[in-house]
């Protein structure tokens, strides 16, 4: 990989740290405001779900670079994504008996 193409992917995976993490935090607190507290629980659950996935996938993907980029960058929104989903629901958590 030439050095045009790394920092291009550095510089995506950088862009994913602005809006993964507040793309899960603002689909946590979207489902929270229909389903409570388990709507929260669920957008974790599903943002980790769907970066397992794209794990599995990118596992299985030959060793052609095409496939590798797209489903490393999707694995790798979806782990930023998992990352916004709990810093609300940890602010939550204090309010349930032990």
């Amino acid at each position: 990989m030439n050095a045009a193409d790394a920092g291009a992917l550095a510089g995506a995976f950088g862009l994913m740290n602005l809006f993964a993490r507040s793309h899960g935090g603002i689909t946590s607190d979207f489902l929270f405001k229909y389903f409570g507290f388990r709507g929260r629980i669920w957008a974790q659950f599903s943002a980790l779900f769907f970066e397992a996935i794209f794990l599995f996938g990118f596992g299985s993907v030959d060793s052609q670079l095409v496939f590798h980029l797209p489903v490393l960058l999707a694995d790798c929104g979806f782990d930023h994504r998992r990352k916004g989903t709990p810093v609300v629901t940890m602010q939550w958590s204090h309010q349930f008996p032990r």
